[in-house]
């Protein structure tokens, strides 16, 4: 979550995130009103649509009205109750219901069409936006305080002019939490392209033109400054992309975390095959801990053993193995039993003021080296033997 404004060419992106995940500050020029449902159409250039694809190409060329799209969209979730699009969906109910109950918290925000047609386009709050369809299909109203409102108005207000409006989009996209790690990867990727060609237009291409007029790049800090992201994280997730086609689908496809797929990313890079057979590996076990037969606490520290192990089994050296030649066996053991005395000094009020120092901080670096130490143990342990007490996982 951003919480600070910085400066620069960051400037035009947001001022705070709010609970619903538009974004507020500059982008909104003009009071909050309701308009007509009907009205509005999602962008069909968004970065990341949450209708399905041959709805939302419907939809945008006027072959399906919003209600008729939203009937079809929960006729295929009910006859498919396991795939994404029935997850999609049942996050959709629970936000409709939140806003039946509650009314909608924050706005959406929209911009004229380049139409003739008086129509709007979304730039943040699509989910909000099926979320009312949604309610107006169900012919369900909206309780705010002592008022109903039907839900065939909505809260929008216009965007500012000027403004960077596919980079706010991004953004948008990238705060949400249900988003995977190839996914963020890419929206950073087409964070940094939208600051770039925004930087272009702004200034001319002062400073920031390549020969044949084409945009430059922006500094990966421009994309770290905007979303109050720390550079090691950055790096963490832009790697993913390091991984082959195939292998980025997978990930994709079985939304695999960041931190278990790791080891992979770090040390299979130049081995695609390898990176496939390691992944099919992963999937398996995650699917096996969804059925309660796995330890999820062991699944990073497994994942490093597989890694290790697939490139033995091709007599490629492992990074970082030296063997037991020049190992202090006494040195690591002190070491060890240093940190556990530290750490068990700190009593309850020490922890939570260290808890307290750390919030709000994004990616405190304390805490990822802490989940770090926390993986080379878990490795550690799962090579001394633990790893024994359950041969698949």
């Amino acid at each position: 979550m951003a919480k600070k404004k910085t400066t620069g060419i960051s400037d035009l992106l947001f001022d705070e995130v709010n609970p619903y995940g538009a974004i507020i500050g500059d982008v909104v020029s003009r009071p909050v009103e309701r308009f007509p449902l009907e009205s509005i159409r999602p962008d069909p250039g968004q970065p990341r649509r949450l209708l399905p694809g041959d709805l939302a190409e419907a939809v945008s060329r006027g072959e399906l009205v919003p209600v008729a799209a939203m009937r079809e969209w929960l006729r295929r979730a009910e006859a498919n109750p396991t795939s994404t699009i029935a997850n999609d969906v049942r996050e959709l109910q629970r936000l409709a219901s939140a806003v039946e109950q509650h009314g909608l918290i924050n706005p959406i925000t929209i911009r004229p069409a380049e139409t003739d047609d008086g129509r709007y386009l979304i730039v943040t709050g699509e989910r909000r936006y099926w979320a009312h369809v949604l309610l107006v299909l169900e012919q369900r109203t909206i309780r705010e305080g002592e008022a109903v409102e039907s839900p065939e108005k909505i809260k929008a207000a216009l965007v500012s002019p000027g403004v960077s409006i596919r980079a706010h989009q991004i953004v948008e996209n990238l705060m949400r939490e249900d988003i995977n790690v190839v996914e963020k990867a890419h929206g950073l990727s087409a964070l940094r392209q939208e600051l770039s060609d925004d930087a272009y237009r702004r200034h001319s291409g002062a400073g920031v033109q390549k020969d044949g007029g084409a945009s430059q790049l922006v500094p990966w800090k421009a994309v770290e400054d905007a979303l109050d992201m720390s550079r090691q994280y950055r790096l963490r997730i832009i790697s993913v992309l390091d991984l082959s086609n195939e292998a980025q689908e997978l990930v994709d496809h079985h939304s695999l975390a960041e931190a278990t797929i790791r080891p992979i990313i770090e040390k299979l890079k130049p081995h695609p095959d390898l990176q496939l057979k390691a992944l099919q590996q992963v999937i398996a076990w995650q699917e096996a801990e969804a059925r309660g037969e796995g330890d999820g606490r062991q699944l990073v520290p497994s994942v490093r053993v597989l890694v290790d192990r697939l490139l033995m089994s091709k007599q490629i050296p492992v990074a970082g193995r030296s063997g037991v030649q020049g190992l202090d066996f006494n040195k690591l053991h002190n070491q060890v039993r240093g940190t556990l005395r530290y750490i068990e000094k700190l009593d309850p009020k020490a922890r939570q003021a260290l808890a307290r120092l750390v919030e709000g901080q994004t990616n405190a670096t304390i805490v990822q080296d802490l989940q770090a130490l926390r993986d080379e143990i878990d490795q550690v342990l799962v090579m001394l033997g633990e790893k024994g007490k359950r041969s698949d996982f």
